[in-house]
């Protein structure tokens, strides 16, 4: 990476993140949530119902930013749509498993800091 304010790596280092990205994508954890992210965005209800909200959100969240108020129906439908997303069975498999795959990359980040000697967690705050 080059530019300012970025980081040169060495050839070295730049494999050993390789080998570690590839190692994290073939662990159980990231395969399950490949799996059922895969399953979400095969569903056309599915798919279409996370499209309608994230649109909605970020529609919502820029006029609210700018100051505007939002009014009691689009509030409505925005906790409408969530409340489908978190009763239907294909986001359910996904939320759970996006849980292990945080708690997987959580666990990895401990062991790379025990390893290294430096807390990962606090270099990413700082960041």
């Amino acid at each position: 990476m080059r530019g300012e304010g970025m980081i040169t790596l060495s050839d070295e280092l730049k494999q050993a993140a390789q080998a570690l990205g590839e190692s994290l994508r073939a662990t159980e954890a990231v395969q399950i949530y490949l799996a059922a992210q895969a399953r979400l965005r095969a569903d056309p209800e599915a798919y279409s119902l996370e499209d309608r909200f994230l649109r909605l959100y970020q529609s919502l969240l820029a006029r609210q930013r700018a100051g505007e108020e939002l009014t009691q129906a689009e509030m409505d439908e925005f906790y409408a749509l969530r409340s489908q997303m978190q009763r239907h069975p294909l986001f359910i498999e996904r939320d759970m498993a996006l849980t292990l795959l945080r708690s997987t990359f959580a666990v990895v980040g401990l062991d790379l800091s025990n390893e290294l000697g430096l807390d990962f967690s606090t270099l990413a705050q700082e960041a």
